[in-house]
């Protein structure tokens, strides 16, 4: 690795080190004591990868890894395995954690969902067959038959159960012609809002060919807005509202096909 403030050669190495001997540095955040806590409680050794620290004049100074080298003490551990810089002055790790922070991105829904699907995660691989039963896919295509929205599949298969979640994609697939955004988070969840409520019915045919017409309505009515947050309770209800009101025109209030909605 090389410094890019004075260009200086900076060696790194891998080995265990006592917990004892890492110094905390000026420039770490403060520790939060919940996030500690978690890490305690739900302690993964799959998931504390390397403590980086910088040997410089005798000793070991932290540079990343706080929350985790504490959380370790408090476990019991002696020792962690560490990625070790030499050559850097105490200005060069404060830049290094600063880039480092700086850079760091978390893994979006569709990663964790792609890499629980090779981890053969239970979930993941039902989520998996149920999409391709109905024809669906989970990707970033922009192709109508391509869920991109991975979280509101978690949220619809956690909250309602796997047949609610292949009900929705069933009756989408038969409903969803000339819709663009079929497949999006608020659509998704407030169909499945609609299945839980009222299960399948004759949701089908009642629907064909509304269904767009039902979308473009309910975002005029809400100007609402796709970064809304996901799962959103609110949200959910009122697309469902919106569709049981277009289910249900042209029946009678009396008839036994009419929906009542309760809020």
């Amino acid at each position: 690795m090389t410094n890019t403030n004075n260009a200086k050669l900076t060696n790194q190495r891998i080995q265990p080190i006592r917990l004892t001997d890492i110094s905390p540095s000026l420039y770490q955040r403060s520790t939060n004591p919940r996030q500690i806590s978690n890490i305690v409680n739900f302690f993964d050794d799959a998931k504390v990868g390397l403590l980086t620290v910088s040997e410089r004049d005798g000793k070991y100074h932290l540079i990343d890894g706080a929350h985790r080298s504490v959380a370790m003490r408090q476990l019991g551990f002696t020792h962690a395995m560490c990625l070790v810089l030499t050559g850097l002055t105490i200005e060069d790790e404060a830049d290094y954690f600063r880039r480092q922070n700086e850079n760091l991105r978390r893994l979006e829904p569709l990663d964790l969902y792609k890499a629980g699907l090779i981890a053969k995660n239970d979930v993941c691989l039902r989520i998996d067959e149920i999409v391709k039963m109905n024809g669906f896919q989970i990707g970033r295509s922009k192709d109508f038959r391509t869920i991109s929205c991975v979280q509101a599949v978690m949220t619809i298969i956690s909250e309602y159960g796997d047949n609610v979640l292949d009900d929705t994609l069933c009756l989408i697939a038969n409903t969803w012609y000339g819709i663009e955004k079929a497949t999006q988070r608020e659509f998704l969840i407030g169909v499945a809002e609609f299945v839980k409520r009222y299960g399948m019915c004759e949701f089908a045919e009642r629907m064909k060919d509304k269904m767009a017409a039902v979308w473009y309505e309910y975002c005029e009515e809400q100007r609402y807005s796709s970064r809304s947050l996901i799962g959103n309770s609110s949200s959910r209800r009122k697309f469902c509202k919106a569709l049981v009101r277009n289910y249900n025109r042209g029946l009678r209030c009396t008839s036994k096909k009419y929906l009542q909605w309760e809020d």
